[in-house]
């Protein structure tokens, strides 16, 4: 690299993956990622929880003796941090965009701002790659219900403790729609937070098709007709059922609390190349959380941990932002004999969500809700 401009050092490049970092720019539609707080954390580190509950005051007669009761138990938990890594290669045209920036001496701004705008945007689809799956990682913690298998790794049925009664499957399917009660499931799971938890569950979140079934019911419509005129603009029965901005501020309204309509998705391809697309947040899944968790690490983190390539690269003298460094961090790495000639920019993250409330959140499966977009990318 000519002296001055060394575009591919490991410096160089997390300094542009780092610089994507600033909160403000996380993708709108991850909205998990941006609730739960990431935590400095190592591998196999132990997580005490306290169980137990308040023992009501005895009445105790003058010079008796009282009785002690059992304070409770700690529950014990470990985190094996997996890796979230993604690489991306630098196409022949990229590369040959560099050579002429070595060949100039770099002394070219056109050049130069090409290049590095070419670089930032593929760190920032690096980065955006392990976002989603951290995304995807925190929707299955709150479904309390995870699975995985690619690439020799294989997790099945992995929860987080959710207590049994507030991971409810409702008795009727939301699809019936002319004896499901999706407004009464609502309201009993957030009884049952607010009574046994203490936990007010003011926010709903769900997909666009688990909605149009709530919407759809034969309950939901009857309670939507007695809201106040002024909210129904002359009446319930003429409005279409497409309006979702419109249907969702009635059903605000009914079920009294922000409704959150999740569609993100991600794009990835199966064992047999083939590209499709898939929602994060499971469609039949209705998420009811409390904004007043928000941003609390001890209701919720992200066990973040310190990614072993920055180790690594401190050892073989190419420091990744300096030494040893928490995730997600960004590199480059050449073949040792340039078979093949190509360039790899990589992005890493070591993490894993951990629940530290149990009650943090609740989930309810609606029955089957049919996704109207085809698996297939379109283009």
């Amino acid at each position: 690299m000519p002296t001055g401009y060394n575009p591919l050092t490991n410096t160089r490049i997390n300094g542009i993956l780092q610089g994507l970092l600033d909160p403000r720019l996380l993708p709108g539609n991850l909205i998990f990622s941006g609730r739960i707080p990431e935590t400095p954390a190592e591998d196999g580190e132990i997580m005490a929880r306290f169980i137990g509950y308040i023992q009501v005051a005895d009445l105790v007669a003058d010079d008796s003796r009282a009785v002690t009761y059992s304070a409770g138990k700690f529950q014990y938990e470990t985190v094996n941090i997996p890796n979230l890594k993604i690489g991306a290669y630098l196409t022949q045209s990229m590369i040959k965009q560099l050579y002429q920036i070595q060949a100039n001496g770099a002394s070219s701004a056109v050049d130069n701002d090409g290049f590095n705008s070419s670089v930032a945007r593929m760190m920032s689809n690096v980065l955006t790659g392990i976002r989603q799956r951290k995304e995807i990682l925190l929707a299955g913690m709150l479904m309390d219900g995870f699975n995985y298998s690619r690439l020799g790794i294989n997790l099945t049925n992995v929860t987080w403790g959710m207590p049994s009664d507030l991971k409810i499957t409702t008795a009727v399917p939301w699809a019936t729609a002319a004896s499901a009660t999706p407004v009464d499931d609502l309201y009993n799971a957030r009884l049952v937070g607010r009574t046994r938890y203490g936990v007010e569950y003011n926010r709903v979140t769900m997909s666009t098709g688990a909605f149009r079934l709530m919407i759809a019911t034969t309950e939901f419509q009857n309670k939507a007709k007695i809201l106040p005129p002024i909210l129904l603009m002359g009446g319930y029965t003429p409005l279409p059922m497409s309006n979702l901005q419109q249907q969702q501020q009635i059903a605000e309204a009914v079920i009294g609390m922000p409704i959150e309509l999740y569609d993100a998705r991600y794009a990835s391809q199966d064992s047999r190349g083939q590209w499709y697309y898939a929602p994060i947040l499971d469609l039949n899944a209705v998420i009811l959380t409390s904004s007043g968790f928000d941003n609390d690490r001890n209701a919720a983190d992200w066990a973040n941990g310190v990614v072993t390539e920055s180790i690594v690269a401190s050892w073989a003298g190419e420091p990744i932002g300096g030494g040893p460094s928490y995730g997600p961090v960004g590199y480059t790495t050449f073949p040792e004999n340039l078979n093949p000639p190509n360039i790899t920019v990589w992005g890493v993250q070591r993490g894993f969500p951990r629940k530290n409330l149990l009650q943090y959140n609740a989930c309810l499966r609606v029955g089957t809700v049919v996704d109207p977009i085809a698996p297939g990318v379109p283009f």
